[in-house]
């Protein structure tokens, strides 16, 4: 005989009536609760609620309902899966900045411009320009006296720039990657975005329990590390009664020779 198809959720609440179809859509918006569902369908009796739930055709639609809403094992695995797949790669990108380039060069060039500096000056007017002169004046006197103590001294010149990459996190780069869904948290601080990722080292150890990958064991052994001694539990009661009996022969006088 060919069992009947079961129905679907769908089907079984539209052959509930009205009434009926509203308190179970108030149990299930109301975090399960019969009494909530009764309260909010106007029930005087909240008791009126469980009696509804026994009711052959309202409970295969609660539990249909509740078969639906339950996550089947295998996306139970894929959801975790996903979680550990995720590396910490996926939320940075690679961004390029410039840095400048110096090359060294005699300190003696720099005390000649200054010193063309304080000509040029001069040709303006020595009046005018004489806070100028004097401050490049100071200067020329502090090279002129680290070039004395070190005739060798040099100084640095920008010529240029370099190129350079630095990684960083990145939303943007969590979001093309498609790893946004591994976020716990975001916070804007003074400093920007700070985010914590869901752990993939968890997600991978409860991946590796389902495997069987970590079976935990304990080694048992007998006194002093040695094996464990597996003996007949007859065999030991015989050999403690040899014994009783041996120091009990042991403890009676000797008469012969009375």
């Amino acid at each position: 005989m060919t069992e009947a198809p079961q129905k679907t959720a769908e089907e079984l609440g539209a052959a509930l009536n009205l009434k009926h179809r509203r308190f179970v859509e108030k149990f299930f918006e109301l975090g399960l609760s019969v009494t909530a569902a009764a309260k909010a369908c106007d029930y005087k009796n909240p008791s009126e609620g469980s009696r509804i739930c026994r009711r052959p055709e309202v409970a295969a639609y609660i539990q249909a309902r509740l078969t639906e809403a339950c996550m089947p094992a295998d996306e139970v695995l894929a959801r975790i899966s996903a979680y550990a797949r995720v590396t910490g790669d996926q939320f940075t990108e690679t961004q390029e900045y410039e840095v400048p380039v110096y090359e060294k060069r005699p300190l003696n060039l720099k005390i000649a411009g200054l010193e063309r500096q304080i000509a040029q000056f001069r040709g303006l007017g020595p009046e005018k320009f004489k806070s100028h002169i004097e401050r490049l004046e100071r200067s020329v006197l502090t090279l002129e006296a680290d070039l004395i103590e070190n005739p060798d001294a040099t100084y640095d010149v920008q010529v240029g720039t370099q190129v350079k990459k630095r990684v960083v996190p990145s939303l943007e780069a969590a979001q093309e990657n498609g790893v946004l869904f591994a976020l716990e948290s975001i916070e804007q601080t003074q400093h920007g975005l700070k985010w914590k990722r869901a752990s993939s080292l968890d997600a991978l150890t409860l991946v590796g329990k389902h495997h069987r990958l970590f079976v935990e064991r304990q080694e048992v052994s007998g006194p002093n590390g040695g094996p464990i001694e597996v003996t007949d539990a007859k065999q030991r009661l015989a050999e403690r009664l040899a014994a009783l009996a041996l120091r009990a022969r042991a403890a009676e006088p000797d008469h012969g020779d009375e």
